[in-house]
């Protein structure tokens, strides 16, 4: 699967966890936090079973570090 597509996935998991989390109040933000946390992981294991979280985030992190190493 390319980087493009897993960023697509892993950004419309955020996104999705962000309106289903914000549709309903919540009592304390440590539980819409933790909410939205379950949600966007679910999603992501079903849309991503072959990768581990490792993976994915190395992906994000390889795009981060050569904009962090362009600024010093």
């Amino acid at each position: 699967m390319r980087k493009e597509d897993i960023r697509t996935i892993v950004e419309a998991a955020f996104e999705t966890a962000d309106s289903i989390v914000g549709a309903r109040a919540w009592k304390t933000e440590e539980d819409a936090s933790a909410m939205h946390d379950v949600i966007f992981w679910d999603m992501l294991t079903k849309q991503l079973p072959g990768y581990t979280v490792a993976e994915v985030l190395a992906i994000f992190e390889e795009e981060i570090q050569p904009k962090a190493n362009r600024s010093s």
